[in-house]
């Protein structure tokens, strides 16, 4: 949070060296009550760095050699440790606010982050959208940070728990051509990938990866006359915490990628943008 020269040299006039004090005193007291709820003020002058200004959660993923052993359920803090190398697993659970409520991604249980419903609608790719919403109510920024040569791969996924997509499919399910993570829900045919998160020489920009992280794509075979045989293949964009996928997570394979940033900002992001890229 920046504050104006101005409201210093009001007070450097008005009450001198005492009142000056005061006016410190109040702002180191924001700061730290910023500090604590993990919601940071954002200058409105910032520029140049990909993200937009303004309030956001933040949330530091922490690539660490060791696994941690240490107690970290119910922890209040804005970081996860994930294995500097290899796989971690970031599960997600719907609430109303952004919480870590599992700091450690390196045992067998994964880390537990809690996220707001994105208040997105399921849809078929490339049908008529009609009055489908495919604005978020937030949006999710990432850089990389750290020792540069690093990189991660982030991929949502989630157990399929209606297999008709509540009826959002032009003919019956044939087959879902989704990979199967090693954990056993279907992968989302998109991820964060090299190409976000390789942590170059230089200054580090956020990506807006809103549409990979909160949002699955599933590619499925249908059946459009009903003689068992797949007939078209369809992509069906499904937001986390939707009634046709159960038990969501981000799968993070880890590159030696020692800091990844996750901003969380209370804007929306149009995720369906993201469908140009759907082979």
């Amino acid at each position: 949070m920046i504050l104006g020269r101005g409201i210093f040299s009001k007070y450097q006039k008005k009450g001198g060296e005492k009142d000056m004090k005061k006016v410190i005193a109040v702002v180191l007291a924001v700061v730290l009550m910023a500090s604590i709820s993990g919601v940071v003020f954002a200058s409105q002058e910032e520029t140049g760095n990909g993200a937009p200004s303004g309030s956001h959660y933040n949330l530091n993923i922490i690539g660490v050699k060791s696994p941690k052993t240490a107690e970290m359920d119910s922890s209040n803090g804005h970081v996860i440790f994930v294995n500097l190398s290899g796989r971690s697993k970031i599960n997600l659970v719907e609430g109303d606010n952004y919480a870590v409520l599992d700091a450690n991604g390196t045992d067998g249980g994964g880390a537990l982050l809690q996220l707001p419903d994105p208040g997105l609608d399921p849809y078929v790719v490339g049908q008529d959208m009609g009055d489908v919403d495919t604005m978020s109510d937030y949006s999710v920024f990432v850089r990389p940070l750290g020792k540069p040569g690093g990189w991660s791969e982030i991929t949502t996924c989630a157990d399929l728990a209606d297999s008709t997509f509540a009826g959002l499919l032009p003919g019956k399910l044939v087959s879902v051509l989704n990979k199967l993570d090693s954990d056993g829900g279907y992968a989302s045919v998109e991820q964060v990938g090299q190409d976000i998160t390789l942590h170059e020489k230089g200054k580090s920009k956020f990506t807006n990866v809103t549409a990979e992280l909160l949002t699955i794509v599933f590619k499925v075979e249908v059946d459009l006359d009903g003689d068992g045989v797949a007939d078209e293949i369809v992509y069906v964009r499904v937001p986390i915490f939707d009634n046709i996928i159960e038990n969501e997570y981000w799968a993070y394979d880890n590159n030696n990628l020692k800091l990844l940033q996750v901003r969380f900002y209370p804007v929306g992001t149009d995720v369906s943008e993201d469908d140009l890229l759907l082979d």
